[in-house]
């Protein structure tokens, strides 16, 4: 996990670089990755514009009518899947590449 805050066109911006803990991972070590992800975007809070780049080994499939996840790209879901919609889902952030046709 890397954090960079910049002052970008007036705005204040956080971006963080993850490299999530594969789906295959005990579940233990996934959770505590989680709490530390959670942890870090708490300390953020609201001073900042948030923006995760990265690979979290998920599938996280469509939906329709939600705030974190769009309608388009993979029918398919897992577990890390889950797990990042309920840490979007938790602090108000968009996973957007799925609120566009691609």
């Amino acid at each position: 996990m890397i954090k960079a805050h910049m002052n970008l066109f007036g705005k204040n911006l956080c971006i963080l670089g993850i490299y999530a803990i594969s789906d295959d991972e005990n579940a233990l070590v996934k959770k505590i990755f989680g709490g530390k992800l959670n942890e870090v975007i708490a300390e953020i809070g609201n001073s900042r514009v948030i923006l995760i780049a990265g690979d979290f080994n998920s599938r996280r499939g469509m939906k329709i009518n939600n705030l974190a996840v769009g309608p388009y790209r993979e029918e398919a879901i897992n577990g890390n899947g889950d797990r990042l919609i309920d840490l979007c889902e938790q602090n108000s952030l968009k996973i957007l590449n799925g609120y566009f046709q691609h």
